[in-house]
């Protein structure tokens, strides 16, 4: 099923030359009105120069969004400060508006300076191939994507990029939302920041943070009203589904697993030890090759929770428990036998009303090969 923008939005996907393969690595987003945005972005102290431009603009309407894939602008100095501003004023130049009306967006390898003046060559190509279609978009922002990664339910759309470089700090990767529901920016704001932490917050691929990682969330205010609820919950629906889908695509994943913690002191403390979990590289070998190895979970957990008390803990690969009450149990064949493709992971940690939930996936000598040679 086509995906497409709320009316009054279109895209345009181009290739500039930044991927040396020649696939597209520039898309441009343009609205017809003035857009109320919310955005979350990452934490990182090192944060690209693209996510600084855009995080100062919060709370000013926008028209436009520039964003290139194959090269990040991350860690550039001056000079990709400089990027960003030519970028923007490039774009104002082409669509005639204000660079304050421009937001920027950059995926790709850290370190490398940004040809920005490709960008800027492409960039009047772009009125002739704009389109409705999400699709084409997606084309242009991925980077070692294999899948296309859209979203639809009720009132919102969205698109997201992202295989690797996945340990979110408020987003993860890129991903960019639409609706037409009329709902005031800050209201937005708020929103969004609860749906990333519900989503792309609990996926890990590689538990490597990125300077980019980047969410926004447009609205054209020209839709019939909605409840917040209704809003919410398909916000929840939107993230949700596009992070699963990047986990499903996570680069060399075989399987993807749902670690569920329960019994925490409250649902951070959950959310935190899930985390844990899915960032130990061990764990994650011992998915890749069916091994229960239930030890690397406890240290994990432990790891990061220096109370826990083993007494009170529990758990268990799919349907068999392999630990509980602070001694091994059940069968290692049974346990072995869960884990040939997608399973779960549950821990109960306590007798506290915290749960979360987060998806991970296994680590591949694939993975090795893929980001041995990032830049090279």
């Amino acid at each position: 099923m086509a995906v497409k923008w709320p009316e009054g939005i279109t895209s345009a996907s181009l290739s500039c030359g930044i991927k040396r393969s020649g696939r597209p690595d520039l898309g441009v987003l343009l609205s017809e009105k003035p857009l109320q945005w919310a955005g979350v972005f990452t934490q990182n102290a090192a944060a690209a120069a693209p996510v600084q431009w855009s995080r100062a603009h919060l709370g000013k309407a926008v028209r436009a969004l520039v964003v290139n894939s194959g090269n990040a602008n991350a860690c550039t100095g001056p000079a990709g400060d400089a990027a960003v501003a030519k970028t923007a004023e490039a774009a104002a130049a082409t669509f005639g508006l204000s660079p304050d009306e421009i937001l920027i967006s950059s995926t790709g390898p850290i370190g490398m300076e940004l040809p920005v003046d490709k960008i800027v060559a492409a960039l009047p190509d772009a009125s002739a191939g704009l389109s409705p279609e999400m699709e084409p978009f997606f084309h242009a922002i991925r980077t070692t994507d294999s899948r296309v990664k859209l979203a639809a339910f009720g009132p919102l759309v969205g698109v997201a990029k992202g295989a690797a470089m996945i340990a979110p700090n408020m987003a993860t990767m890129l991903a960019f939302l639409g609706t037409d529901a009329p709902i005031e920016s800050g209201v937005m704001q708020g929103l969004l920041a609860g749906a990333v932490n519900r989503s792309f917050n609990r996926i890990c691929i590689d538990a490597c943070e990125s300077t980019n990682d980047s969410v926004y969330l447009f609205s054209t205010g020209t839709g019939d009203p909605v409840s917040l609820d209704e809003f919410s919950a398909a916000l929840d629906d939107v993230c949700a589904t596009l992070a699963e889908q990047i986990v499903r695509d996570a680069e060399g994943g075989t399987r993807v697993v749902s670690i569920e913690v329960t019994g925490a002191a409250d649902e951070e403390a959950a959310a935190r030890l899930g985390r844990a979990v899915a960032a130990s590289d061990l764990w994650r070998a011992a998915m890749h090759g069916s091994d229960p190895n239930w030890g690397r979970v406890l240290s994990a957990m432990g790891s990061v929770d220096r109370s826990l008390a083993l007494d009170k803990v529990s758990v268990s690969i799919g349907d068999v428990e392999v630990f509980a009450t602070g001694a091994p149990t059940g069968s290692v064949e049974a346990a072995a036998a869960q884990m040939d493709g997608d399973f779960s992971l549950s821990c109960t940690v306590g007798d506290g009303a915290g749960a979360a939930t987060v998806l991970a996936c296994d680590l591949s000598p694939d993975y090795v090969k893929l980001n041995a040679f990032g830049t090279t």
